[in-house]
């Protein structure tokens, strides 16, 4: 990976003195970790929906038990080191400005767009199946991978997966900053800075012809915003910011025997946190508050083995703080 290189270009230009304008464009790469290059193997009992398996486990081919409850097997699978893999690679470009039209207002827009070669994926056991099952759709199984059946009665006896170089991912999107500061007076200050960023694709290629865009699916949110509100007058001062995560929804979608699935949701996500400073006159500063004050859970939507989206949401619920500041 020592003969990766990552050029970068950028552009400034201020054409005016309220007015900025920029652009830049690169290329990047990213190595894979030591651990998946040289990892032990590892074992693990991974649940699996194959007819055949199903079948000869006394279930219906579609992995239903006699009550008709969804019970998908256990089947022996083995993750494999790869010390084979290259690096990923990407592109991007963005292009945007800055603007300031008033003494107490400027804002920023840029727009983005990456995309990602030869990304690095872990295959999973049901993915392995589904390529073995359908090629056409999600391609063949990667050369060193396998699926081992039971030559009697077609049941899966052993999967072999492993990390792999495939497909590409592409996405693009807008970020939006407006920041204020007002001067009231002998009402003291007001700061305020609203971030939103907003994906507009996130295009994954993994097989040879699905391509999905995953925006607004589970996990990958549309919108994010950001409202940070400060406010001060002589030594005190109280900051309030405001957290949002948009929904996310899976559609409705069938199995692989065609029986209906409906998809998951979760609905917006609103956090507030306040604080409460005071700058003593022996140079010290005393701050309370608190984060996530309404105390929000997020909704329990089961994520990658997880009660919820750890990589979105966490479950602290109301967190205070007292924090002091000494200055010599």
């Amino acid at each position: 990976y020592g003969s990766d290189f990552s050029p970068k270009i950028a552009a400034r230009w201020q054409p005016i003195e309220s007015l900025t304008l920029r652009a830049s464009f690169g290329q990047g790469f990213r190595a894979p970790g030591l651990d998946i290059l040289t990892q032990a193997d590892s074992f693990s009992a991974d649940f699996v929906s194959d007819p055949q398996t199903c079948l000869a486990q006394g279930l219906t081919a579609d992995c239903r038990n006699a009550s008709g409850r969804y019970s998908p097997p256990q089947v022996d699978t083995w993750y494999m080191a790869n010390p084979d893999l290259t690096s990923e690679q990407s592109e991007q470009y963005s292009i945007g400005f800055i603007w300031s039209p008033l003494d107490w207002l400027d804002m920023s827009l840029d727009y983005y767009n990456i995309k990602v070669d030869d990304p690095i994926s872990s295959l999973s056991a049901q993915n392995i199946v589904n390529r073995e099952l359908n090629p056409s759709v999600y391609g063949p199984i990667p050369d060193g991978l396998s699926v081992t059946r039971n030559p009697t009665d077609g049941r899966i006896i052993e999967i072999i997966t492993s990390y792999r170089n495939m497909g590409d991912l592409k996405t693009d999107g807008f970020d939006l900053r407006f920041n204020t500061d007002f001067d009231l007076g002998n009402a003291g200050s007001l700061r305020n800075m609203l971030v939103l960023s907003r994906v507009n694709s996130y295009e994954v290629t993994s097989g040879i012809s699905d391509t999905i865009d995953y925006v607004g699916y589970m996990g990958s949110p549309k919108n994010r915003v950001s409202l940070q509100n400060f406010w001060s007058i002589g030594d005190f001062e109280i900051s309030w910011n405001i957290n949002y995560i948009d929904g996310q929804t899976d559609p409705d979608g069938v199995d692989a025997y065609g029986n209906p699935v409906p998809g998951d949701r979760v609905g917006g996500y609103a956090t507030n946190d306040l604080q409460f400073g005071w700058n003593a006159p022996w140079n010290g500063k005393f701050v309370i508050g608190a984060t996530n004050v309404g105390d929000r859970y997020p909704e329990l939507v089961a994520y990658d083995g997880r009660p919820w989206n750890f990589y979105l949401y966490d479950a602290y619920g109301r967190t205070p703080y007292f924090r002091y500041t000494q200055t010599f």
